[in-house]
C-alpha cells in the first residue's frame, strides 16, 4: 500500500505540473496564433465568428511540439522540489531506490506518449485540414459578399461594384445603394434608398433586394440608356463551387504518407513518429538532469532541460530536412537523432546510478 500511495504522490506532482506548464506554453502559443488569424480577419478576409473554432483546432496541432517540452519541464520541476525539500532523500533514507522513485514518471512518460502518437499521427493532420479548409472557404465567400459599409467592394472577379453607406449589426438591411454591373452587352447602374440580404451559410448563395431606385442600363460612351424606376429589384448571387485542396505536405493523411516513396513524404512521416519517441526520451533525460546537489536551487537546471528540448527539436527538424532532400537514406531517417538522445540519457543515468565516473 505505501508504495501505491508513493507513486500516486509523485505522479500528481508531475502530472500538475505538466498542467500547468501546458497550459502556459499553449496560451503563449494560441495568443502568437490568434493574433495573426486576426490580422486575417481585420482584412476582411475571414468572419470574426470563425476565429475560435480555427484557433482551437490549431490547439489540437500545438499540443504534438508542447506536450515533449512540456514534461521535461514538469518532471524537472517537481523532481527539483522534492530535492529541494529533502524529500528525495527521506524516501532514499526509507529505502526506496531510484529506479523505484523514478517510475511514475515514466509511466507519465508513456501515457502522454499515446496521447502525443495519436495527435501526431491522426487529430493534429485532420485539426490542421479543418483549419485550412475553414480559411479557404471563408476567404471564398467573402470575396462574394457585396456589401461592407462605406467601402467600394468588388465581387464576381471585378464583374459588380457594391457600394452602402450604412449597414445594421448583422448584417442583412443597409442603406444608401451604389451598385455597378457588367453584363454581356453594356453595364448597369444601380441606386436606391435601402436594400436588405439573405445568405445560405450552407452554399453562400445571396439574394439581395433593393426598394425605391433606379437602374440605368446601357453602353458607356453613347448616350443609349435606359432609365427604370423600381419600388423593389432582386439581385441573386451564387459564388462558384469550392473545391479544397490540401497542398500542404504536413497536413496530408498518414495513409497517405505511408504509401509514398518521395522523400519528402517520408520525412514527414519521420518527423510524426519522432513526436511520441521523443516524449519517450525527454522523460528519460529529465530525471537525472533533475538531480540537484544541497543547497543547490530547485529552478537551477531548468535552463539545461530547455537547451536539451532546443537541442533536440533542431536536430529533428534538420534531420527531416535532409532526408526531405535526399541527403539521409529514409532507412536511417532521424533513428541517429533518436539514438544520439538516448545515448545521453542513458549516460547521465548511468553517472547517477553508480554505473559510471
Amino acid at each position: 500500500m505505501n508504495r501505491l500511495v508513493l507513486d500516486r504522490y509523485l505522479m500528481r506532482e508531475a502530472a500538475t505540473a505538466w498542467f500547468a506548464v501546458t497550459f502556459v506554453l499553449l496560451a503563449i502559443m494560441l495568443s502568437t496564433r490568434f493574433a495573426s488569424v486576426l490580422g486575417i480577419a481585420a482584412k476582411g478576409d475571414l468572419p470574426r465568428d470563425l476565429l475560435l473554432n480555427v484557433a482551437l483546432l490549431s490547439t489540437l496541432r500545438y499540443l504534438v511540439i508542447l506536450i515533449p517540452a512540456s514534461l521535461l519541464l514538469a518532471i524537472m520541476m517537481s523532481l527539483g522540489r522534492l530535492y529541494s525539500d529533502n524529500e528525495i532523500a527521506a524516501m532514499t533514507g526509507c529505502g526506496v531506490g531510484l529506479g523505484r522513485l523514478y517510475r511514475p514518471f515514466l509511466w507519465l512518460a508513456v501515457l502522454l506518449a499515446g496521447l502525443t502518437a495519436a495527435l501526431s499521427f491522426s487529430i493534429g493532420p485532420w485539426a490542421g485540414r479543418q483549419a485550412d479548409f475553414l480559411v479557404k472557404d471563408a476567404k471564398r465567400l467573402v470575396q462574394y459578399t457585396p456589401f461592407e459599409p462605406g467601402q467600394f467592394k468588388p465581387t464576381a472577379g471585378g464583374k459588380a461594384v457594391f457600394y452602402t453607406a450604412s449597414m445594421n449589426p448583422d448584417g442583412t438591411q443597409f442603406g444608401q445603394v451604389f451598385a455597378q454591373i457588367e453584363e454581356a452587352h453594356g453595364s448597369s447602374v444601380v441606386v436606391a434608398t435601402r436594400g436588405e440580404q439573405n445568405s445560405d451559410p450552407a452554399t453562400g448563395d445571396r439574394s439581395v433586394r433593393l426598394f425605391d431606385g433606379y437602374r440605368y442600363s446601357g453602353i458607356p460612351g453613347t448616350a443609349e440608356y435606359d432609365v427604370v424606376k423600381f419600388k423593389e429589384l432582386t439581385l441573386r448571387l451564387s459564388p462558384p463551387a469550392f473545391d479544397y485542396i490540401n497542398n500542404q505536405r504536413v497536413l496530408s493523411p498518414t495513409s497517405d504518407l505511408m504509401g509514398s516513396a518521395d522523400p519528402r513524404d517520408q520525412a514527414e512521416l519521420q518527423s510524426r513518429l519522432a513526436a511520441p519517441l521523443s516524449v519517450l526520451i525527454l522523460a528519460l533525460l529529465a530525471v537525472p538532469l533533475s538531480h540537484l546537489r544541497p543547497r543547490q536551487g530547485r529552478y537551477g537546471k531548468l535552463v539545461l532541460g530547455i537547451l536539451a528540448v532546443l537541442v533536440y527539436l533542431n536536430l529533428i527538424s534538420f534531420g527531416a530536412t535532409w532526408v526531405g532532400k535526399g541527403k539521409v537514406p529514409p532507412m536511417l531517417g532521424l533513428w541517429w537523432v533518436h539514438g544520439l538522445m538516448l545515448s545521453v540519457a542513458l549516460v547521465l543515468i548511468a553517472r547517477r546510478q553508480g554505473w559510471l565516473r
